[in-house]
């Protein structure tokens, strides 16, 4: 369609701007001027197309550096032996492995695929090894970009897929409640280490910082004694520092005893779900084990407390004992902080469900490293040993609740707690005799002879150690 002609805008001029009646001047007005913003905007050009915006796509390379991989840790006489490979992924090459191949036959993510331009995509080995990499060294997801040549929005997602695929794979069986024939062995091995019978676990909370938690959410997140928001992890560990409860998502404004009321563990005896394995102290019966823990907690049937002051040699030594023994989950903590970065450092993760599942997957790994390390008490799990119990109803509820926060249970159990361990204790005349044992030693120290204190001994470690790092090198 071509520009309008000089002598087709006069005629449009004399037709609607010299009318012969004045009603319709404004119309005329109107409707000339839309024919002429009409006019020019068919002469003015169209705008330029927009530039489609594409990914930039670099070649990383991942056929070698999964050949790389393969060389430094997996190949029959790899690069680093299986004390470097324990260090940088805080687990054996047996149980790497397992958590692979198990992985990798679950699920789709895992399997090595083509990808759009027909290109083999990353191997199972190299997405469990960056996952473990994050979690262990804490670092930021753009780390394996050097040496596993993984992408971070790769990265992020593989570590994501990683502690889902752990929690759905493992965690019945590693986050289970203590079964019956469990509990007899940890109360076994708690009389035996710790001198006091029917102890399940020590019980504690941990805050864990979240770095990246939303602004509107950081008033209920943050308490008075933490720096920032943060998310509470509940926790009971037995001797060998299984984690028997987890329970972890709550806000950081909770103090134990929140946590402890809104925690699976109280609904569990209230329901009737957690088995009955009874325990002899004092001449007395119990139907239940309990727990130690810290003065905070309430006194609880299922919860014994220290005290807050002492009066006889009695509740001194008994004091000294829960102390001690309430270590564990103290001791448990620190290991899992120290095997897995990632939940030392402050969580920079923004999705609730994301970061619960990202803990939940630390701790069930520290379950199944334990095991696999043949350090477990419960080491044989027999999966039909792990009962549904039926439900309680209204009644029972009410009076499990009754039981579970009596007062004189509380106190009666801690009585015989007390008179149990003072009963059991060891017998002074072994101290004396351990004591007379120390000074011949310090004699023998100051007489100069050292052949039979192991002093050669720590020099021939020192060698052993030095022989090593030159291997390695």
């Amino acid at each position: 369609m071509g520009s309008p002609s000089e002598e087709s805008f006069t005629e449009i001029y004399r037709r609607y701007f010299s009318p012969d009646e004045d009603a319709a001047e404004e119309e005329a007005v109107t409707s000339a001027c839309t024919f002429v913003l009409q006019t020019f905007a068919h002469i003015r050009p169209p705008p330029p197309p927009r530039p489609i915006l594409r990914r930039t796509y670099i070649l990383r390379d991942r056929e070698a550096a999964n050949e790389r991989l393969m060389k430094d840790y997996f190949d029959a006489a790899p690069v680093h032996g299986p004390n470097v490979f324990r260090r940088r992924f805080r687990m054996s090459q047996r149980l790497f492995l397992r958590i692979n191949n198990d992985l990798e036959n679950t699920y789709d993510f895992f399997k090595q695929r083509m990808d759009a331009r027909g290109y083999l995509g990353f191997t199972s080995i190299q997405k469990v090894t960056s996952a473990l990499r994050v979690l262990a060294y804490g670092n930021t997801y753009d780390i394996n970009d050097e040496y596993l040549k993984m992408a971070e929005k790769t990265t992020r997602d593989t570590l994501e897929h990683f502690c889902y695929g752990i929690c759905q794979l493992y965690g019945k069986r590693y986050l289970r409640n203590p079964t019956w024939n469990d509990l007899q062995k940890i109360y076994e091995v708690h009389l035996e280490k710790h001198g006091i019978p029917g102890m399940i676990g020590s019980l504690d909370c941990r805050q864990w910082r979240w770095y990246n938690c939303p602004t509107a959410w950081r008033g209920q997140h943050t308490r008075g004694d933490q720096k920032g928001p943060t998310l509470v992890l509940q926790g009971v560990a037995s001797y060998d520092l299984w984690v028997w409860s987890a329970f972890f998502g709550v806000a950081g404004c909770f103090n134990d005893i929140n946590t402890l009321e809104a925690s699976p563990l109280i609904e569990g005896y209230i329901s009737g779900t957690i088995p009955k394995a009874g325990f002899h102290a004092n001449g007395n019966d119990y139907e239940h084990g309990y727990y130690l823990g810290d003065g905070i907690y309430p006194e609880y049937s299922i919860i014994v407390k220290t005290f807050s002051e002492t009066f006889d040699e009695k509740r001194k030594y008994f004091k000294k004992l829960q102390e001690s023994s309430r270590k564990d989950i103290e001791r448990c903590f620190g290991v899992l902080q120290q095997r897995w970065h990632f939940i030392r450092n402050p969580c920079r993760m923004w999705h609730k469900d994301k970061i619960r599942m990202a803990m939940y997957a630390c701790i069930i790994l520290h379950n199944m490293i334990i095991e696999d390390d043949g350090k477990a008490i419960c080491q044989n799990y027999i999966p039909e040993d792990l009962v549904e119990l039926p439900q309680a109803t209204t009644e029972e509820r009410l009076a499990n609740a009754q039981l579970l926060r009596s007062r004189e249970i509380h106190n009666t159990l801690k009585a015989d707690l007390v008179e149990h361990a003072w009963a059991i204790r060891p017998i002074r005349s072994n101290n004396d005799h351990d004591e007379d044992s120390e000074e011949e030693v310090g004699e023998e120290f100051e007489d100069g002879n050292f052949e039979d204190v192991g002093l050669d001994a720590g020099e021939n470690e020192e060698e052993e150690g030095e022989n090593e790092d030159d291997t390695e090198e």
